[in-house]
């Protein structure tokens, strides 16, 4: 949703000028998680809104279910109460199992004119998941009366003006929404990734790699491997 025209003094009107949005300096290797603190994965859909967009595409490994670790979910909570009458969290994507992020990184590499960055490359080691894989990492925006906003691109958007600095030099709607998102999600510790205004971090290797602080999620799965995906049905068909 692109905010109409004729609202633009509106909301210039309600919403903070805002910090300016930091600079951020993308290191060149990330930091390994030597303990995992043991949060499960939680099905927020029930307490936020959320898309089920890998799903709906038919990937064969998505869920219809978001997924983050418990911690990474009561941030969220704050987050959302933090906010302004009538805008809330939507929340794009969350926890993606191995696979998934396999299936992603292959079809999205595809394209030799994609620059690399935009998605992570699938990692086994434990102790260097994939920001996804760990549940600690979401993609998510502002929503006004629950309708999403494009805040200044489309989510999975990977030009240049989706990079989180695209819209700091002159004062808009979409700095405001994006410096408001940004405030909001650095209050409780999360980390934005450069390229992408959606994606924020807490606990995974590249967060803890900026932070400095240890991290606190390994790879996560459930116990029984199984999260009610897309799968394909293996063996004979009846």
């Amino acid at each position: 949703m692109w905010l109409h025209s004729n609202r633009v003094v509106e909301w210039l009107d309600i919403l903070p000028i805002g910090d300016p949005i930091a600079n951020i300096v993308e290191p060149e290797e990330f930091t390994p998680v030597l303990s995992d603190c043991r949060e499960e994965l939680v099905d927020i859909s029930a307490s936020f809104n959320c898309a089920q967009a890998y799903f709906d595409a038919g990937w064969q490994h998505s869920m219809k279910q978001t997924y983050l670790r418990s911690g990474i979910a009561q941030r969220l909570h704050n987050v959302n109460a933090s906010l302004p009458d009538g805008l809330s969290i939507f929340v794009f994507d969350g926890w993606r199992p191995l696979a998934l992020q396999s299936e992603l990184f292959e079809a999205a590499y595809g394209d030799a004119n994609l620059p690399p960055g935009f998605l992570a490359e699938p990692s086994k080691e434990i102790t260097l998941p994939s920001p996804h894989v760990s549940g600690g990492t979401v993609d998510l925006t502002l929503s006004y009366q629950d309708t999403p906003l494009a805040l200044g691109t489309s989510f999975d958007n990977f030009d240049k003006d989706a990079a989180i600095m695209a819209f700091e030099e002159t004062d808009s709607i979409v700095r405001r929404l994006r410096r408001l998102l940004y405030s909001s999600m650095r209050r409780q510790e999360f980390i934005v990734y450069s390229g992408e205004w959606w994606h924020f971090e807490y606990g995974t290797p590249r967060w803890a790699a900026i932070s400095g602080l240890p991290g606190c999620y390994q790879i996560a799965e459930f116990p029984d491997g199984h999260y009610g995906g897309n799968e394909v049905p293996q063996g004979d068909s009846p």
